[in-house]
């Protein structure tokens, strides 16, 4: 899990639109490694793991988020964290 100092929103609010996507553990460091704007060869450097399996997780958060990108994926988030949250 990230430190509230490496993502671009409040780790609360982060962890409440990771659940709200129904990212996995391995599908959330991803995201959050995207956010912290790392390039694929930086997220293998830090998980480890081959890029052919990376891309698959990314095809499949990109699915989950209804966007087609990495910069469609950031955009939902932020403006996802600027919604107000529902108890």
């Amino acid at each position: 899990m990230a430190s509230s100092d490496s993502l671009p929103l409040p780790l609360e609010k982060w962890q409440q639109i990771a659940h709200a996507l129904k990212l996995s553990p391995r599908q959330q460091r991803i995201v959050e490694l995207i956010l912290g704007n790392f390039c694929d060869k930086q997220i293998l450097a830090a998980l480890g793991g081959k890029r052919p399996t990376l891309r698959t997780q990314l095809k499949r958060v990109f699915a989950r988020a209804g966007v087609e990108d990495r910069q469609g994926l950031v955009i939902l988030i932020l403006r996802m964290s600027h919604e107000p949250s529902h108890p």
